[in-house]
C-alpha cells in the first residue's frame, strides 16, 4: 500500500513538472518534425550554441543548416563571430 502511494505522489510529480515546458508555438515546432534534431551534424551544433552561451559558429555550420533544414531557436551570430572552421 506505501508504495503504490509513493508510485502514486512520483507519478503526480511528474506529470505536473511536465505540464506547460512548452508553448503552444513549441509544441506545433515538434509536432512538425518527426526527429529532435535533423542531423547528427546539429546535435553537436546545439548545445555548444544553447541560448546562455557565446555562439561559435562556422560558415560549415551555415550550409549544413541551411541545407539539412535545421529547427529550433534561432542562433544569431555577428560576422565577425563567424568561425574558419
Amino acid at each position: 500500500m506505501k508504495g503504490t502511494m509513493l508510485g502514486t505522489i512520483g507519478l503526480m510529480a511528474v506529470l505536473i513538472g511536465a505540464a506547460g515546458c512548452a508553448t503552444s508555438a513549441e509544441m506545433a515546432a515538434w509536432r512538425a518534425h518527426t526527429t529532435h534534431l535533423a542531423s547528427g551534424d546539429h546535435a553537436f551544433f546545439s548545445p555548444r550554441n544553447d541560448l546562455e552561451s557565446g555562439p561559435r559558429v562556422t560558415r560549415e555550420d551555415l550550409d549544413r543548416a541551411r541545407n539539412e533544414a535545421w529547427w529550433g531557436d534561432l542562433v544569431t551570430a555577428r560576422p565577425d563571430q563567424i568561425v574558419g572552421r
